[in-house]
């Protein structure tokens, strides 16, 4: 089952969203998820792993703009043997937003070979923004694999510099830049959801979403 999200909601709302999976044996679920809009989400979707063989994966971006706190991620519990999950996470703050990033990956007792890997990336396109991660691992048996990564990062300046000699504006080589920041998640979208993240984006960052 893949469940796929583009959520715009005006800069006025709070989103306070629940979603839940519960994964029986071999079964698996896929999120993916675009948040946009609203003065403050909270948005984790939670995965049950409880048949042995169950997978979770959670695919996500974040636009975090004035005004903005944007605190989204993942919950996933092992809860059998032999059980996986994957969880990239992708958030970008301009203009003094605020992106979060806050999982939590729990590996019961009884689910022992399980395997799980999280990454969360966040891109600041300026000095005003704030980016986050919160990540919360918490094993209850030793015969697991886990890996995690945390990045954040600014647009380099001679990233933009290198763009502009090839005669592209400041304002173009930036979206460049965040487009293929974000490109990873858009490639899981159906194509008509990919065209409408990629517009909203755009329209972010030219400050007309309001």
């Amino acid at each position: 089952l893949r469940y796929s999200t583009i959520e715009n909601w005006s800069k006025n709302m709070l989103n306070l969203n629940t979603k839940r999976a519960i994964v029986e044996k071999n079964g698996r679920i896929e999120w993916v998820s675009g948040s946009f809009g609203s003065k403050i989400s909270m948005l984790y979707p939670m995965s049950i792993l409880r048949g042995e063989g169950a997978r979770a994966e959670f695919t996500g971006v974040s636009f975090a703009g004035k005004g903005q706190n944007l605190d989204t991620g993942a919950k996933i519990i092992h809860a059998a043997p032999n059980t996986s999950s994957t969880i990239n996470s992708k958030s970008i703050s301009k203009n003094g937003g605020e992106a979060t990033y806050r999982g939590v990956v729990k590996v019961n007792a009884n689910a022992y070979n399980s395997k799980s890997v999280v990454s969360c990336e966040s891109l600041m396109l300026d000095n005003l923004s704030k980016s986050d991660t919160i990540p919360v691992i918490d094993l209850m048996n030793d015969d697991v694999e886990i890996g995690h990564e945390a990045k954040i990062g600014k647009i380099s300046d001679e990233a933009i510099f290198y763009l502009m000699s090839r005669g592209i504006s400041e304002e173009e080589a930036k979206s460049m830049i965040v487009r293929g920041f974000v490109e990873p998640i858009s490639k899981e979208l159906p194509l008509e959801y990919a065209v409408e993240m990629n517009n909203l984006i755009k329209l972010e960052l030219e400050g007309s979403i309001g």
